[in-house]
């Protein structure tokens, strides 16, 4: 009988601190609930030929899709709600702001984006090697806020993740230092 070798040590079980912003130096986003989802997927090109009818040949990687959802506690804080509504406007700041949605037809993702970093709360602040590194970030801009007697309301998010074009080829986020 054969078993398989298990690492607990190659293990986690951590929430992540969320940060965002100008890269170097990102804001801790707060509180978040309901887990933090990366999701990452090379899209593939069939690659066939007549002679042999509609059987795929080779797979060839024709795109890159990357996102991550958030769920972010501290609603009360306008600062949160213009990370979450990047085409949004804020007038002053924190709990004591105001945010209007307004037409902004027009507004740009990549020129909304900025760098997002998910670190183990399990990790000390200077151990850099289980971090999620997304270069440019931006939010999708959606997001359903419930208020109830039964549970606590939160601002989800789905972070899209786009390329960085300042190197060849793109990046989109690296794990670990």
């Amino acid at each position: 009988m054969s078993s398989a070798t298990v690492t607990v040590t190659s293990m986690e079980i951590s929430p992540m601190i969320v940060k965002y912003g100008t890269a170097g130096s990102e804001v801790d986003l707060g509180g978040t609930l309901g887990n933090v989802v990366i999701s990452a997927k090379y899209h593939k090109a069939d690659i066939k030929a007549d002679q042999t009818g509609v059987t795929v040949r080779d797979r060839r990687v024709s795109g890159v899709e990357v996102s991550v959802t958030t769920e972010l506690a501290e609603i009360l804080n306008k600062d949160i709600w213009k990370v979450v509504f990047p085409h949004a406007t804020e007038t002053g700041s924190g709990a004591t702001g105001s945010f209007s949605f307004i037409q902004n037809t027009g507004d740009s993702d990549i020129a909304n984006a900025k760098s997002l970093i998910l670190h183990p709360e399990s990790r000390a602040s200077t151990d850099t090697s289980c971090d999620y590194t997304f270069y440019n970030a931006v939010a999708a801009a959606e997001s359903s806020i419930t208020y109830g007697p039964t549970e606590q309301s939160k601002l989800k998010i789905v972070w899209n993740i786009l390329g960085d074009s300042t190197v060849t080829p793109n990046k989109y986020f690296k794990f670990g230092t």
